[in-house]
C-alpha cells in the first residue's frame, strides 16, 4: 500500500531518514524529537512515516504482517528513494530491522541499494509470547472495553483511565478518534491491529542479527538503543543484545533514564546517542 507519511527538515537537504513510529501510534509522534535532531544535522530531511492500519495509512489490504510492512516500506522506496538511514521506535524498530533483512537478501542478489543505517529504538528483535499484563495488550483491551460513540474525546479518556491507564497514555490513544455522526469513534482497525501483532510477536529477528554481527551476511550498518527501564526487555535479552554490540556491524546503544518511550523520557540522551552516529553527508 502507499504509506501516508509527512517531511520535516529542508527539502534540498542531502541526506535522508525515514522515521516510524510503535503500535497504535502515528509518524507524529515524532515530530518534536527529529525537529531536536535537525537543530544540530539540518543536513537531514525526515519522513515521518504512518505504518499500515496507523495514522492516515489506514486503507491497508490484508495479511497484516511484518512482511507486509516491509513491502509498504520497498513501494515507499520506490516513491521517494532509498533512504540513507531508516529509524523506527518499538513496533516501527522491529519493521526496521526486517525492512534491513530484506535489504541484505537484495545485496546478496547483486542490488547493491541499501540504506546506510537503520536503527531500532527498544524493539525487541526476537519472538515472544505476551500475557495478559502486557502494555500492548492492556492498551488494546482498554481500547475495545472503552464506550464509543461518546460524546466527547474526554469521555472516551475518562473511560479509558478508569481501566487502568495513565492520564498521558489515555490521551495519546485518544488521537486516534475521530468525530462522526453519533459521537466520537475509533478510527483504527482493531482486530486487523491484533492480527499485525500477531505476527509481529511470534517473528523472530536474532537469527539475522546474528549473521549480520559475525559477518556472514552483508547489511545496513544496525543500531539497537536499549533503554535501561524498559519492560520490554528480560535480562537474557539485556545480555543477548549486548552480546551482539561487540561487532562492528551491530552496534548497541544502551539509554540511562528511561523507560520503552524513549523519544519521550530521555530525548536528550537519545539524541546525543544518535548525533554521534549518524552518517556524515557525502
Amino acid at each position: 500500500m502507499r504509506l501516508a507519511y509527512t517531511w520535516v527538515g529542508d527539502e534540498n537537504a542531502p541526506l535522508r531518514c525515514f522515521a516510524t513510529h510503535g503500535v497504535l501510534g502515528a509518524g507524529h509522534n515524532l515530530r518534536s524529537f527529529v525537529r531536536r535532531l535537525l537543530s544540530q544535522r539540518p543536513d537531514f530531511r525526515f519522513a515521518l512515516v504512518d505504518l499500515r492500519l496507523h495514522g492516515k495509512s489506514l486503507d491497508a489490504a490484508p495479511p497484516h504482517t511484518l512482511e507486509a510492512c516491509v513491502d509498504d516500506f520497498l513501494e515507499l522506496e520506490a516513491e521517494l528513494g532509498v533512504p540513507d538511514v531508516v529509524l523506527g521506535h518499538s513496533l516501527g524498530g522491529k519493521v526496521a530491522l526486517a525492512y534491513a533483512a530484506r535489504v541484505a537478501q537484495r545485496l546478496a542478489s547483486g542490488d547493491a541499494r541499501s540504506p546506510r543505517q537503520v536503527w531500532a529504538l527498544d524493539s525487541d528483535p526476537g519472538a515472544q509470547v505476551p500475557e495478559a499484563s502486557h502494555q500492548v495488550k492492556q492498551v488494546l483491551a482498554a481500547a475495545l472495553f472503552a464506550s464509543v460513540p461518546a460524546v466527547s474525546r474526554d469521555a472516551v479518556v475518562s473511560s479509558l483511565m478508569s481501566q487502568g491507564l495513565s492520564s498521558g497514555l489515555a490521551n495519546w490513544l485518544a488521537t486516534n478518534l475521530e468525530l462522526g455522526p453519533a459521537g466520537y469513534v475509533w478510527k483504527l482497525d482493531f482486530e486487523a491491529i491484533e492480527e499485525l501483532l500477531a505476527d509481529y510477536f511470534t517473528r523472530d529477528l536474532w537469527p539475522f542479527l546474528g549473521q549480520v554481527s559475525r559477518g556472514e551476511l552483508y547489511a545496513p550498518e544496525l543500531h539497537l538503543v536499549v533503554a535501561q527501564n524498559s519492560d520490554r526487555w528480560s535480562g537474557d535479552m539485556r545480555e543477548r543484545a549486548s552480546e551482539l554490540g561487540h561487532s562492528q556491524f551491530v552496534r548497541v546503544h544502551p539509554l540511562q533514564n528511561s523507560g520503552h518511550w524513549v523519544h519521550v523520557d530521555n530525548p536528550e540522551g537519545l539524541a546525543e546517542i544518535l548525533l554521534a552516529h549518524l552518517p556524515a553527508a557525502p
